[in-house]
């Protein structure tokens, strides 16, 4: 099995962070959406070049900077988008809270933080992505795009919670969806 490296896409992502925040701190709201747009490239495109070369394959490093990008894009938002929080507050509490709970289960139960890539978590990504560009590019926000972004969210925490709460052992590589589990269950 090759030596496990660095995917460089992934690391893109990270070396991109400092830029952003520059960009965020600037009130530069259409450089940080393009270097929003290029972080998104970079991660849709690492899974293939981890698929066409072994070596690429992290998983934890690709979930850490999924996960401090995502960390600092909702910091961005409360800095730039203020509203979304004071207009919009209780369902952004559920969601903070459905991810709370599914990041400490997995935590308590397994002894580290989940570093799942399941489906719903992709096209949740893919929502909220498609939100945060538009936000930042185009100004405002637009509300569909806003609830259509954190239902999936929500949606993609509680299967999280579904699998951590249903599995005795987790393969974090290999395991896309509850589906598989409960379909067994039902046979």
């Amino acid at each position: 099995m090759p030596r496990k490296i660095p995917n460089p896409l992934t690391a893109l992502r990270l070396l991109l962070l400092p830029a952003l925040w520059a960009f965020a701190l600037l009130n530069w709201q259409v450089s940080l959406g393009l270097g929003l747009l290029v972080a998104a490239i970079s991660d849709a495109a690492d899974g293939s070049l981890a698929k066409r070369y072994p070596q690429f394959t992290n998983g934890k490093f690709d979930s850490l900077a999924d996960k401090l990008l995502t960390f600092s894009v909702v910091l961005w938002l409360v800095i730039l988008k203020p509203q979304l929080f004071t207009q919009h507050a209780p369902i952004l509490l559920c969601a903070t809270l459905v991810y709370f709970v599914s990041l400490f289960t997995g935590w308590r139960k397994f002894g580290r933080v989940s570093t799942l890539h399941l489906h719903s978590g992709k096209l949740g990504g893919l929502t909220q992505t498609g939100f945060v560009l538009h936000s930042f590019l185009f100004g405002g926000y637009n509300v569909v795009l806003f609830y259509i972004a954190v239902g999936s969210f929500i949606m993609a925490s509680l299967e999280e919670l579904a699998v951590q709460l249903t599995h005795a052992e987790i393969d974090d590589e290999h395991t896309r969806s509850i589906l598989p589990y409960l379909l067994q269950r039902l046979k």
